[in-house]
């Protein structure tokens, strides 16, 4: 109790926090599940042309799925052709056992959004998982000396700092239609939470009561946020309005309440307390009520994210003064201890996390384990969060 308590006034005052997400709980599990799956698949692309950097892009965001390995090799089962025309990709995947044209599609939006979405279809034709290179990375970075939020892609290019506040920025999180960002500033000396349009790059102060305004994080609808409040004394978890107002507090604990995520659906909120004496996940219907542990087989157990799919929540557990990436499995109630690492973020096809490592992001395949760095060319990287 002590030990966590100290953490996140540290992570508050400090704006380090890692999102210290406690949650609502279901017995807890006993053991680790391995998790295995397939191996990486290889795409030639010598096909594609070099021309505006497209080749390089392509083999950037091939990489980037862990599940698909980019060579110039003819031999390869599968091979990818394309060229940049007046900004939109023509790319074209065949089989080439089979001699069968698995797609020939045209993309606009050129390196920036068409060789996404070529990169996805790619993906989604060989192996049936849908890709999600069209997202974006929201993130810290502290490579200035200060902690300023930054964007970039989920490859790693077009990163740029959103901030340059020199002060702390933490905690940032998506609206589901990823034209906003929700984060904790310091910028005026106190944790206030803030939300920035993408589009104006307009930031609006919704959250700033005396106490801590932080962890801030989007309803599906995009209409409300789930976050943590001290006004009344003690961090608690509350849900109010977008643009701000109709706080509405939903725990009641001696605890700290930290870290809230939406259900997929709207109706549960996880988030992580430390009312039992050490961070537990757990889970509560969206009034406050029904609110259950999950018994991850853990004593520490942080930053919960649910995935997209609503079948199995990610979350930071701490072992042996270890921090690591855990998935919890809702239906069978089991838990998988992935890598080390932290703040994990789920991508849209509810497979794939990005989290954070030694200041450095990273990508993991929850079916294989295989994790790989994503470059976006800043040191102190931290608590990324994937647009979906």
């Amino acid at each position: 109790m002590i030990f966590f308590r100290m953490k996140i006034w540290r992570e508050s005052v400090l704006g380090i926090l890692v999102g210290l997400g406690l949650a609502w709980g279901l017995p807890e599990v006993m053991g680790q599940v391995d998790v295995v799956g397939s191996g990486k698949i290889s795409v030639d692309v010598s096909g594609v042309s070099e021309a505006g950097g497209l080749q390089a892009r392509m083999v950037r965001l091939l990489r980037t799925t862990m599940m698909l390995t980019p060579t110039r090799s003819e031999e390869t089962r599968y091979g990818i052709s394309g060229r940049l025309v007046e900004e939109r990709v023509e790319g074209t995947l065949e089989d080439r056992v089979t001699g069968r044209r698995m797609f020939s599609r045209s993309y606009p939006g050129g390196l920036t959004i068409g060789a996404g979405r070529f990169a996805d279809d790619v993906l989604e034709a060989i192996t049936g998982v849908k890709g999600f290179m069209g997202s974006e990375i929201a993130f810290i970075s502290a490579d200035t000396g200060f902690k300023e939020l930054c964007v970039a892609a989920i490859d790693g290019g077009r990163a740029r700092r959103l901030t340059n506040d020199r002060s702390i920025s933490n905690a940032p999180a998506w609206s589901p239609d990823g034209r906003r960002i929700a984060y904790t500033s310091y910028r005026l000396g106190y944790p206030d939470v803030y939300v920035v349009n993408l589009d104006t790059m307009q930031r609006t102060r919704v959250a700033y009561f005396n106490g801590l305004n932080s962890g801030a994080a989007f309803s599906p609808d995009g209409w409300r946020l789930a976050l943590t409040l001290s006004r009344d004394g003690n961090p608690e978890i509350y849900v109010m309005n977008v643009g701000g107002g109709g706080e509405q507090r939903l725990t009641r604990t001696r605890g700290t309440e930290t870290s809230p995520r939406w259900s997929p659906d709207g109706r549960r909120i996880v988030f992580s307390s430390d009312d039992r004496g050490t961070p537990q996940l757990y889970i509560m219907n969206l009034g406050g009520g029904g609110v259950q542990r999950l018994v991850t087989g853990y004593s520490y157990n942080t930053e919960p994210d649910w995935s997209p799919d609503g079948k199995r929540i990610a979350f930071t557990v701490r072992q042996g003064g270890v921090f690591s990436i855990a998935v919890y499995e809702i239906d069978g109630a089991q838990t998988a201890v992935m890598c080390v690492g932290e703040s994990p973020s789920w991508t849209r096809n509810s497979r794939h996390l990005v989290f954070s490592r030694g200041g450095q992001l990273y990508i993991l395949d929850t079916e294989t384990k295989q994790t790989q760095r994503i470059d976006v060319g800043l040191t102190k990287c931290t608590e990324p969060a994937v647009s979906r």
